[in-house]
């Protein structure tokens, strides 16, 4: 429960460019700041870029000027409107009574097709459309019902383009949808380490695609916009835009950064200042993994910034969490750059039962959890042999006898719902890449990687293992780095990404049941893309959510 404060000034000093667009008209922010908030000092802060918005807005005119007069049997339609979603379309026009809206994005197979209806009674309609084919003459089936139930129906066409390169292969291994819950729009989404980002039916088509390359972060927000980490041109050189944007590629706010901070991870890849992972606080501020600027250590740091400003008002250095011994003499890894990359933090969450953060680091091969505001470490899950005397304490002991594995080189630790029913307990996946990289048993080191659910009591500081999978898998799915599993809450089962297959030439997303009875029942394999479009991190989103579609409406 210690914090080690060494001679190095506490906190961030350096963020590089980057864009955070957001809208907070649904968020209360109320701030979860510490004491030390108005101390942060940073030599490249957040710029807002009012000017990206401002061409947004003249855009929105045009569309709305274009689209004068237009009728249901003569909609107005403008495929990829804003110019970042090139599988959407916006459809507008006008009824002459006010009515209610629906349409159906026709698949190749039914269960593909992609609805949604919007329920308000309006004369003027604007249908964000999303979901659309590539290289193809897309049907969207309109209808139209008034407050008297009279229906009027029309089907219009969206011809699209073909997928840009480096958009890689997707082969359908195994679907059985039965065992499977996939909602109406839904997609299974994957986030690179650089290159497109993309979502694909469950037949292996691509149905959303960002035309921006995206790095690391693409995150659904609590009023159902996107984060999304970009760049200015995909021919840059660093990733220095942070979006929030939607499905159909509208922006909502936007604040630049200096590269100066950003960091290539591996050589030949772009550099980046948010490098792994972002966590929206109850407060709509976000909470951003960064490099501190300060040319000695990387990935080691986190930022909270206000929503609406961009301004820092917090700064977490782990350094400051940790003994010296943890960070100066670390040589488990070769530098990057010329910079220590000890810790290597790449996921955070925040836990609202108790206002903490749940960070890992591959690096240190810990996972642990921190009280937000006072930064006092809680516990930490890590292989005891050659753990800190100093964090003795904050341990957390191993219970299960030789079911149980401590993580190795992990990813993506998540908070599961409360599967036992006991306020002592938490209960916690993460994607157990299974490389010991400082400390942890060699002997299965790379020879399996794992989706793991680990149960912990926070009150006796015990830890057991629930559940794995992977382990059956073998070799032939080892990831040594990158890699993620969720908890569908729908059905139950786990979303599993073993990212860096055949190093780092093949991803596999594969879904599983959980936790009795493990059986695949769906795997898509990755194939033919180039360094770095690997998957990242797999996830299952729904492209309408009846949050951002119901409140899209183009600027007057």
């Amino acid at each position: 429960m210690k914090r080690f404060i060494s001679g190095v000034t506490i906190g961030v000093t350096g963020l590089f460019v980057i864009i955070i667009l957001m809208n907070t008209s649904d968020n209360q922010v109320t701030g979860e700041h510490n004491a030390n908030a108005e101390e942060s000092s940073f030599k490249y802060p957040p710029q807002k870029a009012q000017s990206l918005l401002n061409e947004q807005d003249e855009l929105e005119a045009s569309l709305l000027a274009e689209s004068k007069g237009s009728t249901l049997n003569d909609p107005y339609v403008k495929r990829d409107p804003y110019g970042r979603s090139p599988l959407s379309a916006l459809v507008i026009f006008d009824t002459e009574k006010p009515a209610s809206v629906s349409f159906t994005v026709k698949g190749k197979t039914a269960e593909a097709d992609i609805s949604k209806s919007f329920n308000d009674y309006k004369t003027h309609h604007e249908m964000p459309v999303v979901g659309l084919y590539p290289n193809q003459e897309n049907e969207v089936h309109i209808t139209v019902e008034t407050e008297n139930g009279d229906t009027m129906e029309n089907t219009v066409t969206v011809t699209t383009e073909e997928l840009p390169d480096y958009i890689p292969d997707i082969s359908i291994k195994t679907a059985e949808t039965s065992k499977m819950e996939i909602g109406n729009s839904e997609l299974t989404f994957a986030i690179p380490s650089t290159k497109f980002v993309y979502g694909f039916d469950i037949n292996g088509d691509i149905r959303w695609y960002g035309s921006g390359y995206n790095s690391h972060v693409l995150q659904e927000l609590n009023n159902g916009n996107l984060l999304y980490l970009g760049k200015d041109d995909n021919s840059g050189t660093a990733y220095n835009r942070l979006f929030e944007t939607d499905y159909i590629g509208k922006l909502y706010n936007a604040f630049k950064i200096s590269e100066e901070a950003a960091h290539a991870e591996s050589k030949g890849l772009e550099a980046t200042l948010i490098h792994h992972d972002v966590a929206e606080l109850p407060s709509g501020n976000l909470l951003l993994t960064v490099n501190d600027g300060e040319g000695q250590y990387m990935e080691d740091t986190m930022v909270e910034i206000d929503r609406e400003t961009g301004d820092v008002v917090k700064q977490i250095d782990l350094k400051d969490l940790f003994p010296t011994e943890a960070y100066e003499e670390h040589d488990s890894t070769e530098p990057k750059e010329g910079l220590v990359d000890w810790f290597h933090q790449n996921s955070v969450t925040y836990d609202e039962s108790d206002k903490s953060i749940i960070i890992s680091g591959r690096n240190s091969d810990t996972v642990m959890k921190i009280n937000y505001a006072t930064e006092e470490v809680q516990w930490v899950l890590a292989y005891p042999k050659g753990w800190y005397d100093e964090m003795e304490d904050d341990l957390l002991k191993a219970v299960g006898g030789n079911d149980f594995k401590y993580p190795a080189g992990q990813h993506d630790a998540r908070i599961l719902p409360d599967f036992d029913n006991n306020p002592d307990t938490l209960d916690l996946m993460l994607y157990d890449n299974n490389i010991v990289v400082t400390r942890g048993d060699r002997i299965s080191s790379k020879q399996f990687s794992a989706a793991n659910h680990y149960r912990i009591n926070e009150e006796t500081k015990e830890v057991e293992m629930i559940w794995s999978y992977g382990e059956e898998l073998g070799e032939d799915y080892f990831t040594a780095i990158i890699g993620s599993s969720r908890y569908q809450e729908d059905s139950g089962n786990v979303l599993i990404n073993f990212g860096h297959v055949d190093k780092g030439n093949q991803s596999n997303i594969v879904e599983v049941t959980h936790p009795d009875h493990t059986e695949k029942v769906f795997e898509a394999e990755i194939t033919d893309f180039p360094k770095g479009a690997w998957v990242y991190r797999a996830k299952r989103n729904a492209l309408y959510t009846d949050t951002w579609e119901n409140q899209f409406s183009l600027s007057e």
